[in-house]
């Protein structure tokens, strides 16, 4: 007996499928996982971006106020010590938990002197991931009061 209108897809046919579906799934994951991963760096940068901003805005406020002021750096956390208008001694402590953050040792007398800062801030999973900012702090001359 002879059927005919056979219908259905051979073995060939089926595994062809597989492969191809196979092939497209796996692009698609890989583009899913490297726009993702992608997506996390960038975060990343913006966050540790803006964190340099505050510790520059704050370090930017303490050169204007204060008569004298030291910055130092170690266990990736940035200390600030100044002595304010009134003479009393301070301090600021600039850190997080995710970022290690490290500047340049100085200390600096902001009447007299601008101070050069070279920040560098660094992710603590990921040390190849970080951002460095140079700027300049300085402070308008006071005129001589007589």
């Amino acid at each position: 007996m002879i059927i005919k209108n056979q219908r259905g897809l051979t073995l060939v046919e089926v595994l062809a499928s597989i492969i191809i579906l196979s092939l497209v799934t796996i692009l698609a994951w890989n583009m899913f996982f490297q726009g993702t991963k992608y997506s996390q760096k960038t975060i990343s940068k913006n966050q540790m971006q803006q964190e340099a901003n505050i510790i520059i805005a704050n370090l930017n406020s303490i050169h204007k106020r204060s008569i004298e002021y030291s910055v130092s750096s170690s266990d990736c956390r940035l200390s600030v010590v100044y002595t304010d208008q009134n003479r009393a001694e301070k301090e600021e402590i600039f850190e997080n938990s995710q970022m290690c953050i490290q500047a340049n040792d100085l200390t600096v007398i902001p009447k007299t002197t601008n101070a050069e800062v070279h920040l560098i801030i660094e992710e603590k999973n990921n040390p190849n991931n970080k951002i460095e900012i140079n700027t300049l702090l300085s402070r308008l001359k006071e005129e001589k009061k007589e």
